[in-house]
């Protein structure tokens, strides 16, 4: 593990508080106070965990949280492990990860190399090269860029020390294993046609369509016409120090969302995504200590991780049962994420307030039969 942080030596700072005075925005400092490691015992097998109706929603029985960073920022870690042992021999290896890290891709990364580390701790394979600094890639999503005022950000007060938002729904968290049978059904009900090899792709589009609409109609289209897509420029992170590599972008429906076809939002996700990353940015850098600002849940907010290696993390020859990831601290609005799931398939995990759940599920149910 030692070697593993020295690679990953960001994990291992503590932060620095941003300055009105000096504008300075608030930055990683760089020292060894390293990452905070907790374990614990659970009575049942992996299998019976597994089992438990809405198990997902019990996760944060698995991974250590402290919520949010701070309030002694100085001192609060921005990796923690809880390493949960079940009563079978399995284990579960929860990871809490502070997103001015680096996105889930980076998350995602960074837990498969240590993997890699554990696999070669016992052998003479060779160690992996150390991560290096690149210039930041390029989309591969051809996006218009944006030069208003960003939509894909909410300001708030100054939060100060304790990174949480100060008014918030309780989030509820529902999730949604599709296998590849339901993925082409769900296909086909979109686009109208059978799904072939070459439309694999496709699936965050769909998933979005539905969910938005979904959504829309069970909020009674109430602030439901603007959301933000966040997608990876790249799919690459081996190599490469962690960072957010995504692309912040919004689309705006200037129809009533509950009452069209899923297809025209897939059409509208695809070719009216607006690209916002720049000019949030520059927000950001513009207000440095007057303001703070949030993304997750701003707008009804969709997040694309479908693509992310999230069962390659590997010990002993074994790989995940089930690997999941989810968004804490979000805004009232809600995150929908889009991640692989076993089999090929793909889970989505939903987090909104808990009154909108049940009704979601439901209409979920009646009109998609998922």
């Amino acid at each position: 593990m030692f070697d593993w942080l020295v690679v990953y030596f960001k994990t291992c700072g503590r932060i620095r508080v941003s300055s009105s005075e000096t504008r300075e925005r608030a930055s990683i400092k760089l020292n060894d106070a390293g990452i905070r490691i907790v374990e614990a015992q659970s009575s049942k097998t992996v299998e019976e965990w597994l089992a438990l109706e809405g198990f997902l929603s019990l996760q944060d029985q698995l991974v250590y949280n402290d919520d949010g960073l701070g309030p002694d920022l100085p001192f609060s870690p921005l990796v923690c492990f809880q390493v949960t042992w079940f009563k079978c021999g399995g284990i579960s290896v929860g990871l809490s990860w502070a997103h001015v890290l680096g996105d889930a891709f980076s998350a995602v990364e960074f837990m498969n190399t240590l993997g890699h580390y554990i696999q070669i701790q016992d052998s003479n394979k060779q160690k992996p090269n150390l991560i290096s600094l690149q210039d930041p890639p390029q989309s591969e999503y051809p996006l218009s860029k944006s030069t208003r005022e960003p939509v894909s950000v909410k300001r708030v007060d100054p939060v100060g020390s304790h990174w949480v938002l100060p008014y918030h729904s309780k989030i509820g968290v529902h999730t949604i294993h599709l296998n590849l049978n339901q993925l082409g059904q769900l296909h086909s009900m979109v686009h109208g046609t059978k799904m072939n090899d070459n439309c694999t792709s496709q699936f965050f589009e769909v998933i979005t369509s539905i969910m938005w609409k979904s959504i829309a109609k069970i909020r009674k289209d109430l602030e439901t016409n603007v959301v933000t897509i966040c997608r990876p420029k790249s799919f690459k992170r081996q190599g490469i120090v962690p960072h957010n590599g995504q692309v912040l972008g919004v689309v705006e429906a200037n129809f009533v969302v509950s009452n069209v076809a899923p297809l025209k939002l897939v059409h509208s996700i695809i070719e009216g995504v607006i690209d916002e990353s720049d000019v949030v940015e520059e927000l950001v850098n513009k207000e440095t200590g007057e303001s703070d600002f949030f993304v997750y849940g701003a707008n009804l907010t969709f997040v694309d991780v479908e693509k992310a290696d999230v069962y390659g993390f590997e010990m002993k020859g074994n790989n995940p049962r089930f690997a999941s990831y989810s968004i804490g601290e979000i805004g009232d609005k809600g995150v929908v994420l889009v991640l692989p799931g076993p089999k090929d398939g793909k889970l989505i995990v939903v987090q909104l307030p808990e009154d909108e759940i049940e009704p979601l599920k439901s209409e979920l149910k009646e009109e998609w039969c998922i």
